[in-house]
């Protein structure tokens, strides 16, 4: 009986040890879980291929070729990635990177049949201190399924013949903060050439317009596009590459552009003559100048919306309409040689939309007033009101001064007319207005303070010239009698 019960103490001693430990266990990868999440896991493989999107091709075709990746596991950096092709059968057309990698910034470098190219994730290198370590450390973009890094376009030379082979020589490295990333190599292409017969190819392999960007993306399958563009704009510059060297391309209906839809043009005929393609692009021309939701801040923390002109309006003297880039947006301004200020027509929220001048450099924003509104050579100068600790002189009377555009309210003496005027920085000051030509000059008052101190120095120096006066004459008459008296004695009487 004792034994037995000692094993039964043994047993659950034993138990109990066996629990404590996996207890132990359980912690452990608790804590190894909470406190490295980030904890890297086993090796990981991505296999890069080159990947051709047609390969019915002869002399003076463009070949597009995709280099994929079979998976895109977190990765912040690739590369570098040489490709390759036969330099004597084809010339480098075009590198455009994969749309999904859009967040990536790419380097290519370009020689003779070599293609080498890198990759970096730039929200990686943009993280700024304080963000979320874990989110830090994460790509932009990931992805378990294949994914196009990069596409090259090469054109068969005219010469060509046989075959053209395209190969990956180095894939570089892959790094993710999240796995231990190797890859390597996969297939390569040997695409056969056609050598025989005109080519009835009238694809296109590129399709753009200079200064926007077409919807949907490019496929040479997809024949109807749009984009849109500034009000202002009358011509637009399209771009078309053949996918056959020998099509001929027509564009038309670029140029004298109206607002609203503009239908352009480009007809492709094959080298065979027989074949041919149409693709359509509408151009939209904006009703509007001003790019959307475009609006400035001020130096007080005012917002302010740009407006379009109106059509009838009036401008001062001088200025005229240009283009200028303020608080990123391009829009439409008029200005004047010479006048840092520029004038826009804007709504500040509540008051009807107007002109105002905007200086970019104080990025002050002021009302244009013309009653009040003096244009200078180089600044803006407006009337305003004189501030209560400034004293005018008794001479000068309140008056008004009628010019051709305006009534100007100061002071005059008689002789000068003045005004209190600001500038665009909203630094105040007396100005006096020619009243013959109208040109304005900083007036500075007399200092009566310096005049009547001049007078009494005058005046007390004038009483001491007098009095040394008096001195002198009352001392030459001494010393000239003692002198007599001495020369000339007077006879003792006896």
């Amino acid at each position: 009986m004792r034994r037995e019960s000692d094993r039964r103490i043994i047993k659950t001693k034993v138990l109990k040890i066996c629990s404590a430990f996996a207890a132990l266990v359980v912690a452990f990868m608790f804590c190894l879980t909470n406190l490295y999440p980030n904890i890297v896991r086993a090796d990981s493989e991505i296999i890069i291929s080159a990947v051709p999107k047609s390969t019915d091709v002869g002399p003076g075709d463009i070949i597009i070729i995709n280099i994929v990746a079979n998976r895109f596991p977190n990765i912040t950096e690739f590369g570098p990635i040489e490709f390759n092709y036969d330099a004597d059968k084809a010339e480098f057309v075009s590198f455009e990177q994969g749309k999904e990698l859009s967040n990536y910034v790419f380097t290519e470098t370009q020689s003779n049949g070599t293609l080498t190219v890198n990759g970096t994730d730039q929200k990686i290198n943009t993280t700024t201190e304080g963000s979320d370590e874990d989110e830090a450390s994460l790509a932009s973009f990931s992805s378990d399924e294949q994914v196009i890094l990069f596409s090259i376009a090469i054109r068969l030379s005219t010469s060509s013949y046989g075959e053209i082979n395209c190969w990956l020589s180095s894939v570089g490295n892959f790094i993710s903060p999240t796995e231990n990333v190797t890859a390597s190599i996969g297939s390569g292409i040997t695409i056969p050439i056609r050598s025989s017969g005109l080519s009835s190819n009238a694809t296109i392999a590129s399709l753009k317009v200079k200064g926007t960007s077409i919807a949907p993306d490019f496929n040479p399958n997809i024949t109807e596009y749009t984009c849109s563009v500034e009000r202002s704009v009358r011509e637009v510059q399209v771009t078309v590459i053949p996918t056959n060297l020998w099509a001929a391309i027509n564009i038309k209906g670029n140029q004298q552009l109206e607002i609203g839809d503009n239908i352009v043009t480009v007809d492709v005929t094959a080298q065979d003559g027989i074949s041919q393609m149409h693709y359509t692009i509408h151009v939209i021309v904006k009703e509007s100048n001003i790019p959307e939701n475009a609006s400035l801040v001020d130096f007080a923390g005012a917002t302010y919306t740009f407006m379009d002109f109106p059509e009838d309006i009036s401008v001062p003297e001088g200025f005229i309409l240009t283009t200028r880039t303020i608080n990123g947006y391009s829009v439409p301004v008029y200005a004047k040689d010479g006048v840092s200020s520029v004038l826009l027509y804007l709504f500040d929220g509540s008051q009807a939309p107007g002109f105002y001048f905007y200086n970019s450099a104080a990025k002050t924003v002021i009302k244009y007033e013309p009653e009040i509104t003096l244009i200078e050579s180089s600044k803006v100068l407006m009337v305003t009101a004189v501030p209560s600790d400034i004293v005018i002189p008794d001479e000068f009377k309140p008056a008004v001064l009628n010019t051709e555009t305006m009534s100007l309210t100061g002071y005059t003496n008689e002789q000068d007319f003045i005004c209190y005027l600001s500038d665009e920085n909203g630094h105040g000051d007396f100005y006096r207005v020619d009243q013959t030509d109208g040109s304005i000059d900083v007036y500075r008052f007399a200092d009566k303070k310096a005049e009547l101190l001049y007078s009494y120095l005058f005046d007390v120096f004038l009483v001491i010239a007098i009095i040394e006066a008096v001195i002198i004459t009352i001392t030459v008459y001494i010393i000239r009698r003692l002198v007599s008296d001495r020369t000339n004695p007077r006879p003792k009487r006896v």
